[in-house]
Order: C-alpha cells, then sequence, then structure tokens
C-alpha cells in the first residue's frame, strides 16, 4: 500500500512538473509588483484631529476656453492650474490645431485671474508649434511654484511623438503676467530619463527630507514605458532623476501589465510623498495605483506601492490635493468611460474616501486642483468638460469646502 501512494506522488509531481513547463513556455516568467488593495498596506493615521464633516458646495462656475474646431486652434486639451506666489490664479492647456489628436501642432495658452477666479485675462501663447508637420509638436506638461523665490515654472515636452525628446522649461518671476524663453534640460536630466511631465502640478516640499526640493513626476520614455520623479535642489536651475519604476514588461506592455503612466505627487504633513498614478493597462482593477517615498523621491519602494479599488478610473488623469489633514481627490467615476466628473475627500489620506459629490454629470476628462495660500475654505477645479465630446469646454470651478473647526 505504501509503495502505491508513493508510486502515485511521484506520477502527480511529474504531471504538476510538465504542467507548470507548459504554461511557463506559452506565459514567459515577468516579475511584477505584488500590488496589494489600500486596506492591505500600513498607512499612517489622519493628520489633523481639528476638522470636522465637510460639506462642499459650488460657488461658481466660469468657462475659460470653447473648442469651436474653427480657426487657426480650434480644439483646447490637457488643463493645468496652480496659485501664484502673490494669491492669484494660472490656468493652461494645449491648443491643438487641425484636429484634438495628441501629436498634432499646438500652442500653450495661458490665463490669469487676480479675483480668485471670477474673471480671467485674454490667452497669452507662452509656447508656439507653429504650423509644422505632425509629432513635431509640444505637451503641455507640469506647472509648479518655487515659493521660496517667488517662481512659477512648466515643464513640458517637445517632440514627445519623436525618436529624440526634448525636456523644456519656461519660468515666470512676476507672478505669471509675462513668461521668459523656453530653455532645453535634457542633457541635465539624461536623455535615458527624460519623460513627459504628467499633467497637474508639481510641489516644492515644504517638510524634511529635503525640504524645498522640487519635484515634477514624469511617464513614458523614448524606449519604454513607466514613471520618474525628477528633482531640483537649486529652485529649478538644475535637474536629476529620483524614483524611477518601469512597466513590466519596459517596452510592449500590453492590457493587463504592469504599467503606471500619468501622475501626480503631493506632500503629507510628515514629509512622505504620495503618487497617484494612472492604471494605463488595467493591471488587476480599473482603478488608481498609489506610491510613496518617504526620502524626499529618491525611492518609491515596491513595498508601499497599492491599488485604490475605491477610486475607479477609466485610465485618466485625475486631480488631487491635500488640506489640512483632508485629501481630495476628483475624476470620472466610471470604469470605462469618461464622464460623470465627481469629487471625493479622505480624512484618514485616503484609507477610506467619502461618498462622491457630482462635479458634471456628462462627459468629462482630466481634472486638476489647487487652493489660494490666503484663503482657508475654497478649492478651485479646473477640468475638461461636454455634452457630446469630453473635449467641448475648459471651465473652472470654485469649490467652498465649509470645513468645520473644532
Amino acid at each position: 500500500m505504501l509503495t502505491r501512494l508513493r508510486f502515485l506522488a511521484r506520477v502527480l509531481l511529474l504531471v504538476l512538473f510538465f504542467a507548470t513547463v507548459f504554461v511557463w513556455l506559452l506565459h514567459p516568467v515577468r516579475v511584477l509588483p505584488q500590488l496589494t488593495s489600500r486596506q492591505q498596506v500600513g498607512m499612517p493615521p489622519a493628520l489633523s484631529k481639528d476638522v470636522g464633516p465637510l460639506a462642499p458646495s459650488e460657488v461658481y462656475s466660469v468657462v475659460l476656453w470653447t473648442s469651436h474646431r474653427r480657426g487657426e486652434v480650434g480644439i483646447f486639451r490637457i488643463p493645468v492650474l496652480t496659485y501664484t506666489p502673490r494669491g492669484n490664479l494660472v490656468a493652461m492647456v494645449e491648443g491643438r490645431r487641425n484636429s484634438e489628436k495628441d501629436d498634432v501642432p499646438k500652442v500653450i495658452a495661458v490665463k490669469r485671474s487676480t479675483n480668485a477666479g471670477q474673471t480671467w485675462s485674454p490667452s497669452q501663447w507662452i509656447v508656439d508649434d507653429g504650423n509644422t508637420t505632425r509629432r513635431y509638436c509640444s505637451n503641455v506638461g507640469t506647472i509648479f511654484v518655487d515659493d521660496m523665490t517667488a517662481t512659477i515654472f512648466l515643464m513640458y515636452m517637445y517632440c514627445g511623438f519623436c525618436p529624440t525628446r526634448s525636456l523644456m522649461l519656461v519660468n515666470s518671476t512676476d507672478d505669471g503676467i509675462t513668461w521668459g524663453r523656453p530653455r532645453n534640460i535634457t542633457n541635465l536630466v539624461g536623455k535615458n530619463y527624460v519623460a513627459h511631465p504628467s499633467p497637474g502640478y508639481g510641489i516644492q516640499k515644504k517638510h524634511d527630507p529635503a525640504k524645498g526640493r522640487l519635484i515634477v513626476c514624469g511617464h513614458g520614455f523614448h524606449d519604454g514605458l513607466g514613471i520618474v520623479l525628477l528633482l531640483s535642489d537649486d529652485h529649478g536651475v538644475t535637474w536629476r532623476h529620483g524614483a524611477f519604476v518601469p512597466s513590466v514588461p519596459f517596452r510592449r506592455s500590453r492590457k493587463g501589465d504592469f504599467d503606471p503612466d500619468e501622475c501626480q505627487p503631493i506632500e503629507l504633513p510628515d514629509g512622505s510623498i504620495r503618487v497617484v498614478v494612472r492604471n494605463e493597462h488595467v493591471y488587476k482593477c480599473n482603478c488608481k495605483m498609489i506610491m510613496k517615498s518617504f526620502d524626499g523621491g529618491e525611492t518609491l519602494p515596491k513595498k508601499f506601492m497599492f491599488l485604490d479599488t475605491s477610486l475607479i478610473e477609466p485610465k485618466i488623469t485625475s486631480g488631487v490635493w491635500y488640506h489640512n489633514g483632508v485629501l481630495f481627490y476628483s475624476g470620472p467615476n466610471n470604469s470605462n468611460n469618461r464622464t460623470d466628473l465627481q469629487l471625493r475627500w479622505s480624512y484618514n489620506n485616503g484609507r477610506t474616501w467619502s461618498k462622491a459629490m457630482r462635479l458634471w454629470g456628462h462627459k468629462a476628462s482630466y481634472s486638476t486642483l489647487t487652493m489660494l495660500p490666503n484663503d482657508q475654505e475654497h478649492l478651485y477645479i479646473l477640468y475638461e468638460r461636454g455634452i457630446k465630446d469630453f473635449f467641448e469646454e475648459i471651465a473652472i470651478e470654485k469649490m467652498k469646502i465649509s470645513m468645520i473647526y473644532r
């Protein structure tokens, strides 16, 4: 009897061995990060105990750009927004010539508000590709502020669809009224780490480690996919790469693969950096990837990466903002279609989220958030919206967030 059992055990082991070999030949082994759900990853407690329940309400909504499909520049897309050192607002978009596609000649248009978003200046073009051929074009990227030097920056990509890309930086030292000439910082970062600065805003660290550091999150590379944190410790004069998270596989990723894409960093009061990432190839779920850095953006350890299944997405850039113990998030509340833009908030750094508040019930796409440094009660949301198409308008909404201070 014992001999028979040993024989059956050996047969079973051989069957399992050949089955494993067969599966491996069909699907070569790829080392994927074992991302877990947010409940399985250690999260810090809420960082403010002085804030009661929120009751956000709309103050007003203003349309800044309309895609009329006529004239020299007919399509407006990819909004970015920031406060200014003097407490004003600056908004930017891509003005796309001839088509709504990403790889067409563009202008980068800027508007400025000095009365908390009620009225806005006419569009100013700070970058103009002219009537070039397709692919030789600019793509608006990340806007950010150095509060120590009162400088506003825009980091963007030129020729992002070419074999050789250029990473560009343009800045304003007069609160966004005028802008200097763009400079090419490709050689500073290194061509292997030139990535598309993701639509949204960059951060300047307010806490140690690396207090004062400027951080931009980029996605996609000339020879592969993934994200990188770009760092400057001298107020934007020089730049280098920090954390690098490649897709798996790095080239030729496909549906279901691990492929982090457009990304938005924020800093929490403990000095850690939280990065909300577009899940481009729907790795395990139609939801956001979350990554964390505890060393000022030098690394993004795998053990602190997870999937937030509460934040469903149709593969898109979303708005994120942290203020006084509350983490805000804006994005389409749909796993497949760019529609139904909603606002959510969390009192415990994203461990749990509030019920969604609808901002726009029709077509809606990219969104970004900001607050004015001298105003603790209002949140600004710049986003794409429409009825038939999600890029019909670029609108800004001012929300009273009505924090109840205990």
